[in-house]
């Protein structure tokens, strides 16, 4: 007998979930897009886009969104548009039962700008896709100019100056000293220092973490003693040596 009325009552809690679930259910269908909150990421180191820009796509979507039943848009659609912008990263939206819809934005992060000759450029970003130049908003990193490809440049050459930059830009030293880069016809690198007077010759890209640590070890016991004016040219080429010229 009690284990038929703990059967029945078990039961009967399940009829009540099912009962108040198609209630719920039926209650969501019916609720309209009241508001949409645009959350942007990283807008202190970037600003690509904007909430209005956000908002923009979506009408130039033709997507009626505010005042239309959350039911009927198709979130993934959105996200999909929204992630079809050269400028961002990732998006995600979500909405509840208030009628609130958000729209979170994770933008690209630009690592370096390349400035080919005779052209605007690009950017390179994080993690070593292209990105176009932005005509409202232009952040401060690394420059590397000269005889560059395109957008279309080589895989290999693009994944090069990627890990070079990467590197450089995660580095707690070389991020603040090397300001710009220098590619010339013949492939090899040229590195502008924002402290001190010299041309740094880096030569091609093979061993550079190797060609960098030598020159730290200059920058540490070298520079100290002879003054940080004294040399014109610093060549880092040859993997095992480093040749520097007086003014």
């Amino acid at each position: 007998m009690y284990r038929a009325f703990k059967i029945l009552t078990w039961l009967g809690i399940a009829a009540w979930f099912v009962v108040i679930l198609g209630f719920v259910s039926g209650e969501a269908d019916e609720v309209l897009c009241t508001r949409i909150e645009v959350v942007l990421s990283d807008t202190i180191q970037n600003r690509f886009v904007t909430e209005s820009d956000i908002r923009a796509l979506f009408r130039s979507g033709g997507m009626e969104l505010q005042g239309y039943p959350i039911s009927g848009i198709n979130i993934r659609e959105m996200e999909g548009m929204l992630e079809e912008n050269a400028y961002i990263r990732e998006a995600e939206v979500s909405t509840d039962i208030t009628g609130t819809m958000e729209v979170r934005i994770e933008q690209r992060v630009p690592l370096v700008r390349i400035m080919p000759n005779g052209s605007r450029g690009y950017y390179l970003d994080t993690e070593g896709k292209t990105m176009p130049l932005s005509d409202q908003f232009t952040p401060h990193i690394m420059l590397l100019s000269g005889y560059i490809g395109g957008r279309n440049a080589e895989a290999e050459q693009l994944e090069e100056i990627h890990r070079f930059c990467s590197y450089v830009s995660d580095h707690p030293f070389w991020s603040d000293q090397i300001v710009q880069i220098y590619r010339n016809r013949k492939g090899e690198y040229e590195l502008i220092p924002r402290v001190g007077a010299h041309q740094i010759l880096l030569g091609s890209m093979e061993m550079w973490e190797k060609k960098l640590r030598n020159l730290e070890m200059l920058y540490e016991q070298g520079f100290p003693i002879y003054g940080w004016n004294t040399y014109g040219i610093i060549n880092l080429k040859y993997t095992n040596q480093v040749i520097c010229t007086k003014r």
